[in-house]
């Protein structure tokens, strides 16, 4: 299977939204620079069937643009909030044993640590997914079982690419 990793685009600074977190929503330059990013990923072909979102304001609006360049329906998962991980992903991937690519939307440091994670046993590769960034990994035909799959998963990946918005919007143009 196929799996892509896409961190949400630029939102609101943190530290000054006053509002409930999970409600931060991209910036203009978010919504306009992973618009372009959508194109560029679009123009790579992907074999994406399934794409799942943290319910959080600023993954979702990422993933609906996406969804909206590639013509998927997208659907929102809370294993993908804050705090997702190799067990969460391994619970996911005995749910959709079928894709053949499935394509998340998530924060950091999740995905920098389940990138490390899955193509290093340890977990010790230095991985920076920057806002917006993407990437594209190889994992083994066989599902993981429900008991050993994190275990399972651990160091079998590989990295195809890793990519930020800005390099996808490069790809479009």
């Amino acid at each position: 299977m196929r799996l892509y990793l896409m961190r949400h685009g630029p939102a609101g600074n943190g530290a000054t939204w006053t509002g409930d977190d999970r409600l931060r929503p991209l910036t203009e330059k978010g919504v306009r620079r992973m618009h372009a990013a959508a194109d560029g990923l679009k123009r790579l072909h992907p074999s994406i069937d399934v794409l799942l979102t943290s319910p959080l304001a600023r993954a979702r609006q990422t993933a609906d643009l996406v969804g909206e360049a590639l013509n998927l329906p997208v659907e929102e998962n809370e294993a993908l909030a804050p705090g997702f991980s190799l067990a969460h992903l391994a619970g996911l991937l005995t749910i959709y044993t079928d894709a053949h690519g499935l394509m998340l939307f998530g924060h950091e440091p999740d995905f920098s640590i389940l990138i490390a994670r899955l193509i290093t046993p340890r977990g010790d590769a230095q991985i920076m997914m920057k806002k917006g960034a993407c990437c594209a990994l190889n994992l083994p035909e066989e599902t993981p079982t429900a008991t050993l799959a994190a275990k399972q998963l651990a160091g079998s990946a590989i990295l195809l690419w890793l990519m930020t918005a800005r390099q996808l919007a490069q790809i479009s143009s």
